[in-house]
């Protein structure tokens, strides 16, 4: 099924982030109006020190305001120790509701952010497993670390913090501003004087923005896929004496990365700085003013102190939204990349099961490409139910993407492949992977244990139950003599386990999930001849009653078959038994005499 109501990549990026907030928005919009309360109480103790300060230097009522004029309430009076008290009683008060409602904004935030994203990265798992595998295998495993990991978790700033603190740090100063307006308006105008040039430092800052977040972000994927691919092949790396920083392609990431970033950054330190160091400068303004109307008699003391000390508590909350406001395009190109991720066109399938007749498989006419490149030219074949059938034929030829295909992994660009006389489409993929199981030649194991791992193939199976698979996989023997037996941890993707192991565990989880139709890719490669030989005994028992098509680069292990397709550059050659295949196909009579055989035990030899 495909993702629905998903935020589309032309949204704003606030916007897009709050379509994935589901039932949590309620609580981010409960966390922007306690920040904004919380700003506003943190403005009293800026405006209970004005009060005081005019007091202070007040007169009688009738000194305070021009001739003619009554003094407000507010600026009437004399200074006492009793007003001294309660003022500073109501800044203590407004400090004290600042950092409560701070708290609990920043705690109401966080608890939904992290709720949030734990339900992006959710969809991006679910969408990991319903897009065609190519759309996985096309991208380096970097690009998906850093999707699933980096990228949705600089959300976590952008929704815990940004979307609370930037609106309070808006709404707050734009109350104090209009208070002081309202008081006197050119005053107010004149806090904003640095405003303009603080502006033009900006644009200065964020300059190319876009493009250098691009680069920032590509050269960060590049940079994980190198790093992963150098561990994996860590191995080989040694063994031909190079390190990390003769590696060509490791290096290369991580200098781009380094210089990319580097650039960026010194081009907005001077920028950031001329910013930080012209927006608190609103003296430069309110100070000149003042000191102008009030000598002309145009303005109260009082109303000069408030004028000159008012815009001191509401320039902070303006630098921070000046130094947040590079977040909006930061929030927009991070939701963008996941919201594109989970875009990806899936793997179309119902969701009613389809009424099968029977297991019997068939490609008719099927094409298939890799991007621009045609691998698969108009196949068609037919595979019985309850028989072995063997795909063969040189490196390149076809063998794994016709295995693929049948599994569901991707749809045939062309033509259609059937099970039971249900064309794959029209079936869910549940029910295929039912009747279908998978084996391919690189394992992969969970880092838990060995019987979890071959439980897998069957979640509900019984300890005796796994045994038996493993037995049929020619593993118990191996499996018993670990340290911890079944029990024993399989590590990182398998590490602590031989590549011949791996397979065996990987053969066992499929013969334990009991599909009517086995499919294994090479899956055999790896193991040594004693292993395989085992293997081969047990495949011949297990086929009873089930379809096992199997990929073998050892053509020895699939002279049994009964039936052997040869394929060369995407098409079939030839079909037929091994006897068959060897009197009237000169591919297969070429691979058969290029693989070495010994008459004396028609067993392949070194």
């Amino acid at each position: 099924m495909a993702e629905t109501n998903q935020p589309g990549t032309s949204a704003g990026g606030v916007r897009q982030l709050l379509a994935y907030a589901g039932p949590h928005r309620g609580a981010l919009y409960r966390a922007v109006a306690l920040a904004i309360a919380g700003e506003l109480c943190g403005m009293l103790p800026y405006v209970a020190v004005a009060l005081f300060v005019g007091r202070l230097l007040s007169g009688p009522a009738s000194q305070v305001a021009p001739a003619g004029q009554i003094a407000p309430a507010w600026q009437s009076g004399q200074a006492t120790p009793s007003l001294a008290l309660v003022l500073f009683l109501v800044a203590l008060l407004g400090q004290v509701a600042r950092e409560l409602l701070t708290y609990r904004s920043t705690l109401c935030s966080h608890l939904a952010t992290y709720a949030i994203l734990r339900e992006m990265r959710r969809a991006v798992a679910r969408k990991m497993e319903h897009v065609p595998l190519g759309a996985m295998i096309d991208t380096p495993i970097g690009a998906h670390k850093m999707l699933l990991v980096d990228t949705i978790s600089k959300l976590e700033d952008s929704m815990a913090h940004f979307m609370p603190e930037f609106t309070s740090n808006i709404v707050a100063p734009l109350v104090s501003v209009l208070a002081l307006l309202c008081i006197d308006w050119r005053m107010g105008l004149a806090s904003f004087a640095t405003l303009p040039l603080a502006a033009l430092c900006y644009c200065g800052m964020t300059w190319r923005y876009r493009e250098r977040m691009d680069t920032y972000t590509r050269a960060g994927n590049a940079m994980n896929a190198a790093l992963v691919e150098y561990v994996n092949g860590i191995q080989v790396i040694k063994a031909f004496s190079r390190s990390g920083s003769s590696y060509g392609a490791f290096s290369r990431a991580v200098d781009f990365f380094h210089t990319s970033t580097m650039a960026w950054y010194r081009q907005c330190w001077f920028w950031s700085a001329a910013v930080q160091a012209i927006m608190p400068c609103t003296l430069l303004g309110t100070l000149p003013v003042g000191l102008l109307l009030y000598m002309h008699g145009q303005i109260a003391l009082p109303v000069l102190v408030l004028g000159l000390i008012l815009p001191l508590g509401f320039i902070a909350p303006l630098m921070r939204v000046a130094k947040q406001s590079e977040n909006f395009v930061m929030i927009k190109e991070h939701v963008s990349r996941v919201t594109a991720f989970l875009q990806t066109p899936e793997l179309e399938r119902p969701n009613d099961r389809a009424q099968l007749d029977g297991t019997a498989l068939a490609l008719r006419h099927v094409g298939f490409a890799y991007g621009e490149t045609e691998v698969l030219h108009d196949l068609s074949l037919d595979i019985a139910p309850q028989t072995m059938v063997a795909l063969v034929g040189p490196s390149g030829s076809g063998k794994s993407t016709v295995a693929k295909l049948l599994a569901g992994f991707w749809d045939p660009g062309a033509g259609k492949i059937s099970l039971g006389g249900v064309d794959l489409r029209d079936m869910p993929a549940a029910q295929l992977a039912e009747h279908v199981s998978y084996v391919a030649q690189d394992t992969f194991l969970f880092d838990s244990s060995i019987r979890e791992n071959i439980r897998m193939g069957r979640p509900g199976a019984t300890d005796a139950q796994v045994e038996a698979a493993a037995r049929a996989a020619a593993a118990d023997a191996f499996i018993r003599a670990l340290p911890q037996g079944y029990d024993t941890p399989a590590g990182d993707a398998g590490g602590s386990l031989s590549g011949g192991e791996r397979q065996r565990v990987t053969i066992a989880r499929a013969f334990l999930k009991n599909a009517p139709v086995i499919i294994l890719d090479e899956a055999t490669a790896y193991t040594d001849p004693e292993s395989e030989c085992e293997i081969q005994r047990a495949l011949t028992q297990l086929v009873a009653g089930k379809t096992l098509i199997v990929i073998a680069h050892r053509l020895s292990t699939v002279r049994a078959a009964d039936a052997i397709v040869v394929l060369e550059d995407g098409s079939i050659a030839d079909t037929g038994t091994h006897e068959q295949l060897l009197e009237r196909c000169e591919l297969y009579r070429r691979m058969w005499d290029a693989s070495v055989i010994d008459p004396t035990t028609t067993e392949e030899v070194a």
